[in-house]
């Protein structure tokens, strides 16, 4: 959308109110247009961005105004600015426990502080949503809570830098959730957990061709029911859309790059927590009321998506987590730790028999304590000294990214096991020895028959819960792993994790003593 020179306030606030009536998005008829919110955005007819202190205005005056808005500062920058979370309802917003357990959808701009077109459309949307009589926008936001948090980053937009005040590039943390820019992100989608999240970005260096680009979640272990929905989205919605109000679109980024599978950007992780993920990427060397404009009907686009197929949305993202729970109980489902939909993973990238969970010492768990919150990752307590992290659960989406040594962003390195029975026994640890055994990792046979020979006379002494005779027996199998690998007849691999495991189980019933 075009907007006009003002000379004064009024005469914009009308000019920009009978625009937008040839939008989806339409001003009601009942507020006067001196009365509307504009942005400083608008204010300076796109001469000059939005400031810090004008949103925090245009907020407070927005939720003055309009009982469908209210906010709340959600989290503090590393510098220690405000960052806000919108919350837009009808006829008003519902209580943070009702959003939760309802329908909505997350709308976030700027991440990247020098990509500021997307963080323009969540405060003009929102403020449109406020005042809109459409009958369709109304029964919508009767039904889904639409969300927003416009500035995510706003040390890298005070700056105008792409990075937060630590250098770190906050879409590259939605795993490790090593800034508070993105715990606090990964709080409100774990806590809500959106149907549809929109990540605002642009291309700062791009002049157009095209003039917008979308991309959906590319990951491998996204369910693939809501990576069809979500492709489907961008496809016959988003692109259809934009095209038709003039601009052109294509799909962001090449194979291997950053249109591909990192688990660590919004996009990907939106879809490994279970919701549809769409990026945008404007053109960012284009004028600015332009970069804004395909933001602006990108969104919409969503919103009608959302509106015309909501029950295909809610059935996806509702029967989702409980296929991957089933997938994470399947030893057969292969997992992946590289790859994407449009290229393949490589030789070492490929879990084809995945573990059945995580065996973590309790030093571990203290240094993922964030991760077990902000992504509610289901644990079970083995001992004083150990705890489960089992793979049947939904977010077993991102377990051996985060916990397997194999993964390329793991947090910690996780004793990967093989059988849900027992974890941290020596009943379990034969298991164990039985999958190197499938991988090859044994020179012979001989040496795994002596290994799981001297595992069932401990498992008798467990049973007995004769602690001195177990002890004593783990320590022969320690003996009996050296021997092996001085001999060259266990990999690296398998020694590592199998004396790591004796050392777990060592601990655990001397503890017991």
């Amino acid at each position: 959308m075009k907007y006009f020179k003002e000379n004064n306030r009024l005469i914009y606030v009308v000019i920009f109110t009978l625009l937008l009536l040839f939008n989806p998005v339409k001003i009601s008829a009942l507020q006067s247009s001196d009365e509307l919110p504009t942005t400083g955005f608008e204010d300076r007819d796109g001469d000059g961005w939005t400031t810090l202190d004008e949103e925090l205005q245009f907020l407070e005056e927005l939720a003055e105004k309009s009982e469908r808005v209210s906010f709340s500062q959600e989290g503090t920058s590393v510098e220690g600015r405000p960052i806000y979370f919108v919350r837009v309802g009808f006829p008003e917003p519902p209580s943070d426990e009702a959003i939760a357990n309802g329908r909505n959808i997350l709308i976030m701009g700027t991440p990247h502080g020098n990509e500021p077109a997307g963080r323009e459309m969540t405060l003009k949307l929102m403020r449109d949503l406020a005042f809109t009589d459409d009958p369709e926008l109304l029964d919508q936001l009767k039904e889904a809570t639409i969300l927003f948090v416009p500035t995510p980053n706003p040390d890298g937009r005070e700056a105008n830098q792409r990075r937060n005040a630590q250098n770190i590039d906050n879409n590259r943390d939605h795993l490790n959730l090593n800034t508070p820019e993105i715990q606090m992100i990964a709080k409100i989608m774990n806590t809500y957990k959106p149907d549809i999240t929109v990540d605002a970005h642009e291309r700062p260096s791009a002049t157009g061709h095209p003039d917008i680009e979308f991309l959906w979640p590319r990951n491998l272990n996204v369910d693939e029911d809501l990576r069809l929905l979500n492709i489907e989205l961008v496809e016959n919605y988003m692109r259809r859309d934009v095209e038709a109000v003039g601009y052109s679109t294509g799909l962001y980024g090449t194979p291997g790059g950053a249109g591909g599978g990192d688990e660590r950007i919004l996009r990907n992780m939106s879809g490994l927590r279970h919701g549809l993920g769409i990026l945008t990427e404007s053109a960012g060397r284009q004028a600015p009321n332009d970069r804004v404009d395909m933001q602006m009907h990108a969104a919409q686009s969503v919103l009608r998506f959302y509106r015309e197929r909501f029950d295909d949305v809610v059935t996806v993202v509702t029967e989702a987590p409980h296929r991957k729970a089933i997938a994470g109980e399947d030893s057969s489902y292969p997992y992946y730790l590289d790859g994407a939909d449009n290229w393949d993973p490589s030789d070492h990238g490929v879990l084809h028999t995945k573990p059945s969970g995580y065996l973590l010492h309790t030093s571990q768990v203290e240094s993922i304590r964030r991760h077990l919150q902000l992504f509610s990752l289901q644990t079970e307590e083995v001992s004083d000294t150990l705890v489960f992290v089992p793979m049947n659960q939904p977010m077993m989406t991102v377990i051996p990214l985060l916990l397997d040594e194999r993964a390329p962003n793991n947090e910690i390195a996780g004793l990967a096991l093989y059988d849900f029975n027992n974890p941290g026994s020596a009943a379990n640890m034969k298991t164990l020895v039985k999958y190197f055994a499938d991988e090859g990792e044994f020179e012979n046979d001989r040496d795994v028959r002596s290994l799981q020979t001297h595992l069932s006379a401990i498992e008798r002494f467990e049973e007995k819960e004769s602690v001195d005779k177990v002890i004593k027996h783990l320590e022969g199998f320690q003996q009996l792993l050296n021997y092996q690998k001085n001999n060259k007849v266990i990999s690296n691999r398998a020694f590592g994790d199998l004396q790591t495991y004796t050392d777990y189980i060592i601990e655990k019933w001397d503890r017991a003593d």
